[in-house]
């Protein structure tokens, strides 16, 4: 039984392995990783306590891979730099997010809609705050529009913003080398 178990699941990671590995070889022009730069606004929907702030901006860097050969799933990691402010007591506090996030996108061309799943940490100033964005977005050609809701314990956030790839979204639809 153990072996039938042991057999299955190395025969699973296997194939998914060679999904990922394999991707669009015979593609000249498919390239699974690319950077991204992309920045924008934050607006806290709460103020408790500890979270006691109007609206904030931000920028964050990440690398981007392809996860498969039609370019609609895509992993990424992303850290950057947030400033947070409060303008009533004329504070801020700096925030450090890193995530992790899984986006979707639902056609294989230049112009398409996205949405994506991003958990993550983010620092504000000495303590650190685990969060869940959800992001919904369109993306055209090396741009992008977005906005995302941020569940944080600490207080929840809406944030928009532009985005910049500094390489093409790999898709199917090139021709093939032969």
């Amino acid at each position: 039984m153990k072996k039938k178990i042991f057999y299955t699941l190395f025969f699973i990671i296997f194939v998914l392995q060679f999904e990922v590995l394999s991707q669009n070889k015979q593609n000249k022009y498919y390239k699974p990783i690319r950077f991204s730069i992309d920045g924008g606004a934050k607006i806290p929907l709460e103020s408790t306590p500890e979270f006691n702030y109007n609206f904030g901006a931000g920028a964050n860097f990440g690398i981007v891979y392809t996860l498969n050969q039609t370019a609609s799933l895509e992993a990424s990691l992303k850290s950057g730099f947030s400033i947070l402010y409060n303008s009533s007591n004329n504070n801020s506090v700096n925030m450090i997010p890193i995530t992790l996030g899984i986006d979707f996108y639902l056609y294989d061309k230049d112009f398409s809609p996205y949405f994506g799943i991003r958990p993550g940490i983010n620092f504000l100033d000495n303590t650190m705050e685990p969060s869940v964005s959800g992001e919904i977005g369109i993306s055209y050609k090396k741009m992008k529009l977005y906005g995302a809701y941020n569940y944080m314990q600490a207080g929840n956030m809406i944030e928009f913003g532009i985005g910049y790839f500094f390489r093409q979204r790999p898709c199917g639809c090139f021709p093939h080398t032969e």
